[in-house]
């Protein structure tokens, strides 16, 4: 019978059900562009499970044509994760598309009041 330490722990594997999105600590949390438009959550978290704990992910989508609106964010557990994914990932060939991969910027970063 299998115990506990023989079963494989699958990282990432499905985002986590997404009530609010859920955002690691700072450092830890990615922007994604030119994410193409037939990928869904689950592909990006395959791509970036690698790298760490994903805490969530989800790529946007257009409300009014339900098509990918091609970008999106990945929050891991931790900055050493979201480090190693920008430095692999970022510029990263799928199809025609390079991915852009940077760190996400705080919501008030840039406003003048």
């Amino acid at each position: 019978t299998p115990t506990s330490s023989t079963t494989p722990v699958l990282l990432g594997t499905a985002c986590p059900p997404l009530t609010k999105q859920s955002e690691g600590p700072d450092g830890a949390n990615l922007f994604i562009y030119h994410i193409p438009s037939e990928l869904r959550d689950h592909d990006l978290s395959e791509m970036f499970n690698t790298f760490g704990t994903i805490l969530s992910c989800k790529i946007f989508i257009d409300k009014a044509t339900n098509q990918s609106k091609c970008f999106g964010f990945v929050s891991f557990d931790n900055p050493n994760s979201a480090q190693l994914a920008i430095q692999a990932m970022n510029g990263f060939k799928i199809g025609s598309k390079r991915l852009k991969v940077q760190l996400k910027k705080p919501r008030d970063a840039g406003k003048p009041f």
